[in-house]
């Protein structure tokens, strides 16, 4: 039986095993809270919605310095997009946090129960919060409303809430400082240090005063440096990993070799050497300060007076490897948004007369990188939030308003893509059958030194600017209306009213499509827009209640939208109580969809059913004939990677798109389910379990190339273009024939935002906690996780949803944390089990790339057409005694275990040359924590 399905039957059949707690028991003499996924306070944390409680130790105990982390250390989080992958978007240096694989712009983040600031950059159209920008050690808690919130919170909210609370009341002065290291290689290093400072009793002294102060560096890595500790056995389909360029400096000329001018040492089979990895990323280095005040006031007339002041400031820094160059290299195609024409740059040899070209020929070819040239992205931000506000009571009730004004700014720069008008001044003509004696022979030189002035006429800076503001002001009102049956009714209501900038400034040279291969977006978009909501909690009988909750938002250009949100709960005896939620919500079109542009950006990793099976018939001979030529003949290097190249430029196509503005947009809308059990079948025992449903339509985004694809011609002319099949750069004429190649090579997709797509998905939070005492220690053992059972995407070619993705494509059944917590006096230790079931390779219905005979076709085995199961343990030690010294502990893969080998990732990341996986590479890290409470 599989792992999965043994370890959900025993949660079925064994509700007692002591396991995990989120939210949880009856709490009878404490005072009433706000707790996400409600706006009226109650003294039980049984909400009738399933919300995930984090608190203080449960965040230290991860080993997390950054929300970042702590949110890929949470099993039902979902997804979280790091930082680190950021070089090549179009939001780089931001991390995004996203809930039921909905994404991150259906997860609203909250700070204190409200919106903070959205990264001042979209990643291409979406719009989310930088959870790099918000503090970690100022938390006093973290709550994750895992079904819909968009009754109570807004429009952002359709796959769920992250609320995160920063301490209340705090008094002292607390410094902090970590650092973490690679222990398998040495690298992977970060180092943090907070400042935490409170001051004031409110009781006593009628005010309290918390600022928090954090720094944070991580160290780059590249890949040189770690390659040797690369899987030997993901590496193994892929001939050329780890192999040396021959995109090399001062560069070769075919057949002639070597340039004058290359190191000796870097010479092989007479071909001139390069060492790519040494500029291929591992982990980019990031640089973040952030600071927070807090601060309360108790005012004549019962009235308390409150403050917030946010600021982050972060700086993130890519490395790419420097540009190589030579007519083996696939063309590049881009747009040039201020007339929307495709354009396309073609690598062309050195011409006959070149005093590099000893051959006589025309065109010869020339391999070359110019690693004289910049090729770096910085992405710098800085965000903040300021509000201040009134709390009182009316009667009965108590009321909460505030106002305040939010932003940020970003800077995204890079260097290191040819200037098309640059490249013709000082290198020349690269149209094809364009004569040009001069080509390679004007400002700059081969192999030799160039000016400042020629490189950065054929390397100019490029980028964005992003900036958002928006002002706001709520208010709300809860409190005890009447009596039903002798049983209180109480309600909530409020508003929200804002307004919102946001603008995406690309630089000139973006604007007017002169850097080769790079895409656009743009916007420049405001809204005023508001809302109304409205709760009321029911209690029928004193075992059942009902909680309604509706909120009306309104949109500019849309009508009115109202979510209802309707749940219950009912305590069958006080050991199992029963809830259940159902919920409407919606998503309104974003600054970014609904900005009048054209974006142009690049669809990379597709296959072409029309070339990528003669490209992989015509790769596996050119390795046959690779391999039957001696180590000496350069031959044999340019063949096998020829190879590589003509499966990449087929198999892993990159094309051209282009997304015009769609002014009829209309609201995504989702349907939210769920209904669950709390189960206590001994004291300080839980067990939770929650079935959840999702049902989103309407979704904004675009046709998905690889459903297009397979009905490429039964599509109007337009949609997908390609070129001439005379002007295929991976096949010759020859090739051609013998291969059965009759359709040229992709260039582009032209297309619109649409409300075409649905998604449909479903599974179990299950989470179970046990508390108990012994002669030995305090223990604490929990288990927390989701099984997921739906997950398909609605499919326009079909006409119907295509396939139940679990199990497959990544999206894995089953993921869970088991941890034990020992605490004897001031020492604590904690051993956490990481678990993540195994995925074939394939996706949906079309995907035939990478089902059984696909990967066959590839000669990849049926282990190696799946990724198998992660797991994997972490420790943690802490010692704390009051005020003074305290430290602590944090080993993540305690044991070095391997993480599963994805091939289809590493070929569509990096076309087998790359490694994708730095986490394996990380193996057990290690990090340490010191800490000192002055008072």
């Amino acid at each position: 039986m599989k792992a999965h399905h043994i370890l959900v039957g025993l949660l079925l059949a064994d509700a007692s095993v002591t396991l995990c707690a989120q939210g949880s028991a009856a709490a009878t003499g404490l005072p009433p809270v706000e707790v996400t996924g409600s706006r009226i306070k109650r003294a039980e944390a049984d909400t009738v919605s399933p919300v995930l409680v984090l608190d203080q130790e449960d965040i230290r105990r991860t080993g997390a310095d950054t929300l970042k982390e702590l949110f890929e250390r949470i099993s039902n989080v979902g997804n979280a997009v790091p930082d680190t992958g950021g070089r090549g978007t179009f939001a780089a240096g931001s991390s995004q946090a996203g809930l039921r694989g909905l994404g991150a712009k259906s997860t609203l983040v909250l700070l204190n129960s409200r919106r903070v600031a959205p990264y001042p950059l979209a990643e291409y159209s979406d719009i989310f919060t930088n959870i790099d920008s918000l503090p970690l050690e100022a938390v006093e808690r973290v709550e994750i409303l895992r079904s819909g919130g968009s009754a109570l919170y807004g429009s952002e909210a359709v796959a769920g809430v992250i609320n995160i609370i920063t301490r209340p009341g705090y008094q002292g002065v607390h410094a902090r400082a970590s650092a973490q290291r690679s222990d398998k290689t040495g690298n992977f290093r970060s180092e943090s240090a907070s400042l935490t400072a409170g001051f004031g009793d409110l009781a006593t002294d009628r005010y309290n005063v918390l600022t928090n102060l954090e720094v944070y560096h991580r160290d780059g890595v590249v890949w040189s440096e770690v390659l040797s500790f690369v899987n030997p056995k993901a590496t193994a389909p892929f001939p050329s990993f780890g192999t040396p360029s021959t995109y090399s400096y001062p560069g070769n000329v075919l057949p002639a070799g070597a340039l004058p001018g290359c190191d000796p040492a870097l010479v092989s089979g007479g071909l001139c050497r390069y060492d790519r990895y040494q500029r291929f990323e591992a982990m980019p280095a990031a640089k973040r300060v952030n600071l927070m005040t807090a601060a309360k006031f108790k005012l004549d007339g019962g009235l308390l007076g409150f403050a917030e002041a946010l600021y982050s400031n972060t700086e993130t820094t890519y490395l790419s490897a420097f540009l190589p160059y030579g007519p083996a290299l696939p063309s590049v195609v881009w747009g040039n948004p201020s007339n929307n024409e495709i354009r396309t740059f073609t690598y062309r040899g050195l011409p006959a007369g070149h005093p590099l070209n000893p051959t006589g020929q025309d065109d010869a070819e020339l391999r070359y990188r110019f690693i004289d040239g910049p090729n770096d992205t910085t992405a710098q931000a800085s965000q903040y939030r300021v509000l201040a506000g009134l709390r009182g009571t009316y009667q009965a009730f108590e009321w909460e308003s505030a106002l305040g004004i939010m932003g940020g700014r970003a800077d995204q720069r890079s260097r290191g893509l040819f200037s098309d008008s640059g490249f013709r001044q000082v290198i020349g003509n690269y149209e094809p059958g364009q004569v040009d004696p001069q080509f390679f022979n004007r400002d700059y030189r081969i192999g030799q030194p160039n000016s400042a002035a020629t490189l950065n006429t054929l390397f100019p800076e490029y980028g964005y600017r992003g900036s958002t503001t928006e002002t706001f002001v709520d208010g709300k009102i809860a409190g005890e209306v009447l009596r039903f049956q002798g049983r209180p009714v109480a309600i909530a209501a409020g508003f929200d009213l804002r307004h919102q900038r946001f603008a995406v400034k690309p630089s000139d040279k973006l604007r007017t499509g002169d850097i080769v291969g790079e895409g656009l977006t743009a916007s420049d978009a405001s809204r005023t827009h508001g809302a109304l909501f409205g709760e009321v909690n029911l209690p029928m009988t004193a075992d059942f209640e009902l909680q309604a909750a509706a909120r009306l938002d309104k949109f500019p250009g849309f009508a009115a939208h109202l979510s209802p949100r309707l749940g219950m709960r009912f305590e069958v005896t006080p050991m199992l109580k029963l809830r259940g939620t159902v919920e409407s919500g919606f998503r309104a079109p974003n600054l970014s969809e609904s900005a009048t542009s054209t974006r142009f950006s690049s669809i990379p990793a597709t296959s072409d059913p029309k070339r990528c099976s003669q490209a992989q018939a015509l790769a596996r001979d050119l390795r046959a004939a690779a391999a039957t030529l001696p180590a000496t003949d350069p031959n044999k290097i340019l063949l096998a990677a020829r190879a590589d190249g003509v499966t990449n430029a087929e198999c892993i196509a990159v094309l051209a798109s282009i997304v015009r503005n769609n002014p009829n947009l209309q609201p995504e809308t989702s349907r939210n389910a769920t209904v669950g059990l709390v189960f206590q079948p001994v004291h300080n025992t839980d067990l939770v379990l929650d079935y959840w449903q999702i049902q989103r339509k309407n979704e904004i985004g675009l046709q998905d190339l690889r459903t297009l694809l397979p009905k490429e011609d039964t599509l109007a002319p337009g949609i997908i273009t390609r070129a001439d099949v005379s002007a295929d750069r991976t096949f010759t004429p020859a090739e051609r024939a013998a291969y059965g190649v009759a359709a040229g090579p992709l260039v582009s997709l032209t297309g619109a935002f649409e409300n075409e797509l649905r998604t449909q998905s479903a599974g179990i939070d299950f989470a179970i906690n046990s508390r108990f005492k012994t002669d030995v220690a305090d223990l604490a053992l929990r288990i927390n996780g989701t099984y997921l059972t739906k997950l398909q995407y609605y499919s326009a070619a079909l006409g119907r949803f295509g396939d139940n993705l679990v199990g497959r494509g990544g999206a894995s059944r089953v993921r869970t944390d088991i941890s034990a917590v020992a605490t004897r006096g001031a020492f604590t230790h904690g051993l956490t089990w990481n678990y993540t079931s195994g995925t074939t390779l394939n996706g949906d219905y079309y995907d035939t790339d990478f089902n059984v005979a696909g990967c066959a076709a590839r000669g990849w085995s049926a282990d190696q057409c799946r990724q198998g199961a992660l797991h994997y343990w972490d420790y943690h030690f802490a010692y704390a005694e009051g005020k003074g010294l305290a430290f602590g502990l944090n080993i993540r893969n305690v044991f070095n275990t391997r993480t599963p080998i994805n091939l289809r990732g590493i070929l569509a990341g990096g076309g087998g040359i790359i490694p994708q996986d730095y986490v394996d590479v990380m193996g057990r890290m290690v990090r340490g924590t010191v800490e000192y409470r002055f008072w």
